[in-house]
């Protein structure tokens, strides 16, 4: 007679499962927060990276003309209806590996022109912010402007980072009170400036005209996703090309105040995590959090203003 043995499944109840399910699910709710803050830091050190490459770029341009770049330089005199502007990021292109594409550009041409656009259409990798998510409509995921239609500037290069030529020109000394005015920091233009009407660049800016000192006076920003500023049918600033003279701005101190605001009135913006990157005259790059004191940015924005920069300010 042959005894029947009791049989039990291996397998796995409905409950079981669930309660695996559920504990998979909030491992991977804990997890998923610590991996989205590590790739934003690792995109975050890419970008700063990316600045300390135009630093340097900036540091052998000083180095080779005894002078920082203009912010911004005219191909002619300014109220002249067919001359165009230039930015520092157009000058500087054979001081950061870039020669091939700085020397395919005319510069006694227009940057939209068709025997530029084989240049100025091209995407500079360390132009671009890797953490730019929020894009202005006339911006491709790429990096190139779009949707310009019949307007000249349609496939340029963009970039996320933006000369200083100063604070705000209305702001206020902090000790002074007195107006800063324009043009008061590194990458300036000539807007301004006595006789601009005839100047087609600013007056050099060199090491000993920053008395402020290298290491306190910021002279590249982030302000990342800028494309076009479209007025009444016509462009009004290609603030988003890196050739274009629109790359430079005043600054009034605010960080990462909402889009498109900051797009088209050019101001200190990044899509980091509660703060961005700056680039100093030293070369240097620093975090700054979303709330950094106006008055200490509009002071680290000045070159000559001798205001009171706490020694652990720059760094923060």
């Amino acid at each position: 007679m042959r005894i029947q043995r009791g049989y039990r499944n291996s397998g796995f109840t409905l409950v079981e499962v669930l309660v695996v399910i559920a504990i998979i699910g909030i491992l991977i709710a804990l997890l998923l927060p610590a991996v989205q803050a590590a790739r934003e830091s690792s995109r975050r050190t890419g970008c700063q990276n990316n600045m300390r490459q135009i630093g340097l770029g900036i540091l052998h341009f000083e180095s080779t003309h005894g002078k920082f770049p203009p912010g911004k330089k005219w191909s002619g005199p300014p109220n002249d209806p067919k001359s165009f502007a230039l930015a520092w990021s157009s000058f500087m292109l054979d001081h950061i590996e870039q020669r091939t594409i700085h020397d395919q550009i005319n510069f006694k041409l227009s940057f939209t022109d068709p025997s530029n656009l084989p240049a100025t259409t091209q995407v500079i990798s360390i132009y671009r912010c890797p953490s730019t998510s929020q894009i202005e409509e006339h911006r491709t995921d790429d990096g190139q402007l779009t949707n310009l239609g019949s307007l000249p500037g349609e496939g340029l290069g963009c970039i996320d980072y933006m000369g200083i030529s100063g604070p705000d020109k209305d702001a206020k000394h902090p000790v002074t009170k007195i107006v800063y005015g324009r043009q008061r920091g590194v990458l300036i233009g000539t807007k301004g400036i006595p006789q601009k009407e005839e100047l087609t660049e600013p007056p050099p800016v060199t090491a000993a005209s920053i008395t402020d000192g290298l290491s306190n006076t910021i002279c590249v920003v982030e302000c990342t996703g800028r494309g076009v500023s479209v007025k009444d049918g016509a462009i009004d600033a290609l603030h988003g090309a890196w050739a274009s003279g629109n790359n430079v701005s005043h600054t009034d101190g605010s960080i990462n105040a909402k889009t498109p605001k900051v797009w088209y009135n050019e101001q200190i913006y990044s899509d980091h995590t509660r703060g961005v990157n700056v680039l100093m005259c030293d070369g240097s790059v620093h975090f700054k959090t979303e709330d950094t004191p106006k008055n200490l940015i509009r002071s680290m924005a000045s070159r000559d203003g001798q205001e009171e920069i706490p020694a652990d300010a720059v760094g923060g």
